[in-house]
């Protein structure tokens, strides 16, 4: 192999590649990357058997050949180098040399040979979708996905097809989100992991569109360099209608700025495990407030626009900022109360595709 290529196209495609390669594991190759150098172009690819991702790079290529080497070291190096064209040169005993200017380094390598299949990678693509539709959806969702990996079918947010759009939800058993896009066509319902969707998003911010498919138990995305393939989550999403109200509630509404700000200073004085702030709903006036035996105690207010009886719900103050930080401040706010201890349902007046349910907690 002998090709040469800018350091900032290197640098740029490692960046996106090189987390897929798995950090710790039993197969040691799987902590290198693929390189692959064929007329007028360099491949750098990697995968965990879960995650699998690949940049194509322009280059002018001398002599084909591939081989793999550390994808932590190599992205390390290649950051060190001073600017300018970046030659890659493989000698025997699989050795890479990288060259930029007077400065020179080889790294041990291992043959390409031992390097795994790229699971989903060669999948056919024919959709292509905006990348600010489906990075909206996950934005919204992600943060509902439950970190506890003995319930693995929440730990992804499932995409499914409603009403000739697409529809993506997520819940960790406490709080659910749910938002849907008009915009997106996803013909199969899956659920994406949360590692995957990360990765996602990072391919979604190199372009306006790209393109998407679901099959074969994968979901596969591609830009004009990138192309990537995540492992779905095989197992069945719950029945989350169930948690969300049918019934109609008494309904406050409240400035999104204000109401983020004072849970900001309100939960410093919650305790630490739960982070339960109180609410008192009171005629055009929340009162939010928080205690501690440990740390004291906080007390705000707030005006609202509220006409119900008085009632006072306990929260997990930090999952209400979750849903705040995922909206424009600008907006106000709808909470839909059901009881002290009915779920709230939390949502933006102008935008009802989109909403969260946070289970109250006893105060």
């Amino acid at each position: 192999m002998k090709a040469t290529l800018s350091k900032s196209e290197l640098i740029s495609g490692l960046t996106l590649v090189q987390t897929a390669a798995e950090k710790k594991t039993t197969m040691a190759i799987l902590s290198n990357v693929l390189i692959t150098a064929k007329e007028g172009e360099v491949t750098i690819a990697s995968t965990d058997l879960e995650i699998t991702s690949s940049a194509t790079l322009k280059a002018e290529v001398k002599k084909r050949g591939s081989t793999t080497v550390n994808s932590k070291l190599f992205l390390d190096i290649a950051r060190e180098l001073p600017e300018g064209e970046v030659q890659l040169e493989l000698s025997e005993n699989e050795r890479l040399t990288l060259s930029c200017q007077r400065s020179r380094f080889t790294m041990n390598g291992v043959s390409s040979e031992e390097y795994p299949g790229l699971p989903g990678l060669a999948l056919e693509i024919k959709d292509r979708v905006q990348s600010r539709s489906m990075l909206k959806l996950i934005d919204r969702t992600l943060y509902a996905v439950s970190s506890d990996e003995t319930r693995y079918n929440l730990t992804g947010v499932c995409f499914e097809a409603v009403d000739g759009g697409t529809q993506a939800v997520a819940t960790d058993g406490h709080r659910l989100s749910l938002d849907f896009s008009p915009e997106l066509k996803i013909e199969s319902r899956a659920i994406v992991p949360r590692r995957g969707l990360l990765e996602l998003k990072k391919l979604l911010e190199t372009s306006d569109e790209i393109g998407l498919a679901i099959s074969g138990g994968f979901l596969v995305a591609e830009s004009s360099k990138y192309r990537l393939a995540v492992r779905l989550i095989d197992g069945e999403f719950p029945d989350y209608t169930q948690v969300i109200p049918t019934d109609k509630g008494v309904i406050a509404e409240i400035p999104t700025d204000e109401l983020t700000h004072s849970l900001r200073r309100v939960v410093l004085l919650a305790t630490d495990k739960t982070k339960c702030v109180k609410l008192d709903f009171d005629k055009e006036t929340l009162f939010i407030s928080s205690s501690s035996p440990d740390l004291g105690e906080a007390k705000e207010e707030i005006p609202i626009r509220y006409s119900g009886k008085r009632i006072s719900v306990g929260f997990n103050a930090r999952y209400m900022l979750d849903f705040l930080g995922s909206i424009n401040e600008q907006e106000s706010i709808a909470i839909e109360l059901h009881g002290e201890l009915g779920p709230g349902k939390f949502f933006v007046r102008d935008d009802e595709g989109y909403l969260s349910i946070i289970m109250p907690m006893r105060l």
